[in-house]
């Protein structure tokens, strides 16, 4: 007993440590290549994108012509969906390839993998029980979004309210204990401040007055979204002959149409910046608001992987200002509102009402007054986008 405490203890911190030095690596990684996508002023962006793209396609037709690569939530759900670590690996780093080229996608899915292979890897060679693995992997994917991000608490919600993980009393600890060490070792790399910059803000009554009429609009705008991208997986390329050409096309697609819509590639980081400043135009928040899961979704059809959190948040974001823009609102209820579109929008698609309050504040610092209209706000867009027999019932237990 007291033995396989100490393994236990001895796997949260050596996962954390390597969750932290994996986040810290990968958002080193990505900003060296975004820098080359740029083309440095001597290759045109969208001919730089082009390449980034077809590279990333050719690796994942490289690796896909040898079988799929599996999720994290298929590994923590079977005993036998191990996560190979070259390929899980080589998978992130192709990810990273293509968002740091340009591609529509997030580049949180990427640290989250790698970080979770390592703890399934480390877990089945001490032999650690089947219940302590399946929580040392989710808390594992947890630790690496919070280290990437600087989002500790995000990232234990996320272990705790987003994966496919039984949520026993040891599983808090766990993840408290992953994501904080995960966190701390990517400060020198990330460093401890937020994501966003956000405008100081008062409270405002008019905050309140729209806050019902973008709720309905974020769950529309959630559902979209997610239906969108469901979609994907009826039309996407699966042949991985076709893949450097359908990646690099994707690539090239999405950072032309930047030269026209700034923000739009990547993540959607830009697209949050414009969000939460009061001075950008309501033209482009509305066209923002359609064209980014427009991109997402062609960048999945791709065949190309990659993260879809970040971009909802921006897609929420865009949302929230243009709201306040069309309303009229004070300079200073528009970052409050954008803040709070982001993480409903978030909600939705997550299905984690909790994590995408949570995320949404430490990624901004915002005050902390914004913190219950955030946590009403992605409450109230998850049950109303529940489908209405589940919304009588209540919300499924995660087993």
């Amino acid at each position: 007993m007291f033995r396989s405490l100490l393994v236990l203890v001895a796997l949260v911190l050596a996962g954390g440590a390597a969750a932290g030095v994996i986040g810290g690596s990968m958002a080193w990684l990505i900003r060296r290549i975004q820098l080359l996508a740029g083309g440095a002023g001597v290759v045109h962006p969208v001919a730089a994108a082009a390449v980034g793209g077809v590279l990333a396609g050719f690796g994942w037709w490289w690796l896909r012509r040898r079988g799929p690569v599996r999720a994290i939530e298929e590994s923590v759900l079977s005993e036998g969906a191990r996560l190979p670590l070259g390929r899980t690996f080589t998978d992130a780093f192709l990810q990273l390839l293509a968002v740091g080229s340009g591609i529509s996608l997030g580049r949180e899915q990427a640290p989250r993998q790698a970080s979770a292979a390592v703890l399934d890897q480390l877990s089945r060679a001490l032999r650690v029980t089947e219940d302590h693995r399946r929580v040392l992997v989710a808390a594992a994917a947890g630790a690496g979004l919070a280290a990437v991000y600087n989002v500790p608490l995000a990232g234990v919600l996320f272990t705790l309210e987003a994966m496919p993980v039984r949520r026993t009393w040891r599983a808090l600890p766990i993840a408290a204990a992953m994501s904080g060490v995960a966190t701390v070792t990517a400060w020198p790399i990330v460093g401890r401040r937020a994501v966003y910059d956000f405008p100081e803000a008062a409270f405002h009554p008019v905050v309140l007055y729209l806050f019902p009429l973008l709720l309905l609009a974020a769950v529309l705008t959630g559902r979209l979204f997610l239906a969108l991208m469901r979609s994907t997986g009826g039309w996407k390329v699966v042949d991985p002959r076709w893949l450097p050409l359908s990646v690099g096309a994707a690539t090239a697609g999405v950072v032309a149409a930047s030269l026209i819509l700034p923000g739009v590639t990547g993540n959607g980081e830009q697209i949050v910046r414009t969000a939460l400043d009061p001075g950008s135009p309501l033209v482009l928040l509305a066209v923002l608001v359609v064209a980014k899961p427009l991109l997402t979704a062609a960048s999945l059809g791709s065949g190309a992987v990659g993260g879809t959190l970040t971009p909802a948040l921006a897609v929420g974001a865009a949302l929230g200002s243009a709201a306040a823009l069309i309303a009229g609102a004070g300079a200073e209820s528009a970052p409050v509102l954008a803040l709070v579109g982001a993480a409903m929008v978030l909600s939705v698609l997550q299905k984690a009402p909790l994590f995408a309050a949570v995320i949404a504040w430490e990624l901004t610092w915002a005050p902390l007054w914004t913190l219950p209209l955030l946590l009403a706000g992605t409450v109230g867009a998850h049950l109303l986008a529940l489908p209405r027999g589940r919304r009588k019932a209540g919300p499924a237990v995660r087993s």
